[in-house]
């Protein structure tokens, strides 16, 4: 075999492997079996929040323009390449893109592809950050939600009856957040040690959480159900560890599980344990 056939069939071999790689795909069995029930996903878990489109809606808009400017560049090559390419009396023809028409192509395409990519997603993103991330909701009808990282868990604090933080009928919780749904969900996020990431991908909301700051970030559940709730940070060896669960319930059943619960802290209060008492004075 020729030096020259060695890289095209180590082309056809990779082709043929993807292929088969494809064809035992999982997604594509239970296609064949007739959609038998199963697991089956091309990408992430439906948003279940308000606003969750929006980061959906980014995403897909980033996707096709990136996969456009992709094809554009890759015609582009193929037609030099096939152009200048060496054939029986002619001779191929090699050029540096030195020239000032090469150039001035060169500027174009540039602005070309920071306007339609750079400058329209930035347009969408301050956008969506005006109308949904940054602002934040305020009044009776918001669930307030303090958030505590350590390594490795997140612990919970929701005010009891009184409404209040830092008191005996504070609902405290591990790894185990319950909230209302169709109720505005305002966390204020700090970390006891190091850094770490506060990341619900069905509600499409990720913020860091840091030592010695409170950052915020809010959702709003539209459907009820349990959510896995995440570490997007490297905080340590067991930072796979650190997963807990959003679970949203009907208004009604929420306020009968708030009410037990705040009445359950409140009667096993310990005034003398002091690592349990770590809430802070909330600010809006």
């Amino acid at each position: 075999m020729s030096t020259r056939s060695t890289p095209r069939c180590a082309a056809l071999a990779t082709l043929a492997a993807l292929a088969v790689l494809a064809l035992q795909h999982p997604a594509l069995a239970l296609l064949q079996d007739g959609g038998a029930e199963g697991p089956v996903r091309w990408g992430p878990n439906p948003t279940t929040s308000q606003d969750g489109y929006r980061v959906d809606k980014l995403f897909w808009i980033i996707t096709g323009l990136v996969s456009a400017s992709f094809l554009i560049v890759l015609v582009m090559l193929l037609v030099t390449v096939l152009r200048d390419r060496a054939r029986p009396g002619v001779k191929a023809r090699y050029d540096h893109g030195s020239s000032l028409h090469d150039k001035r192509f060169t500027a174009v395409v540039s602005v070309m592809v920071f306007l339609a990519l750079d400058a329209s997603v930035l347009w969408i993103t301050m956008h969506d950050l005006r109308q949904a991330v940054w602002n934040i909701p305020t009044g009776k009808n918001v669930l307030r939600v303090e958030v505590l990282a350590q390594q490795w868990a997140w612990n919970f604090r929701l005010p009891g009856a009184d409404d209040e933080f830092g008191t005996a009928d504070d609902i405290v919780t591990i790894n185990h957040l319950h909230v209302p749904q169709g109720r505005p969900v305002v966390v204020h996020g700090s970390s006891k040690d190091v850094i770490h990431s506060f990341f619900v991908p069905d509600m499409r909301i990720k913020r860091d959480v840091n030592p010695g700051a409170i950052n915020k970030v809010w959702f709003q559940a539209e459907q009820p159900g349990d959510h896995e709730i995440l570490c997007a940070e490297l905080c340590g060896f067991a930072h796979y560890q650190m997963h807990g669960t959003l679970t949203v319930v009907p208004e009604g059943s929420w306020d009968a599980w708030q009410a037990e619960a705040s009445h359950i802290a409140q009667a096993t209060f310990d005034e003398n344990d002091t690592e349990a008492r770590w809430a802070w004075d909330w600010k809006e």
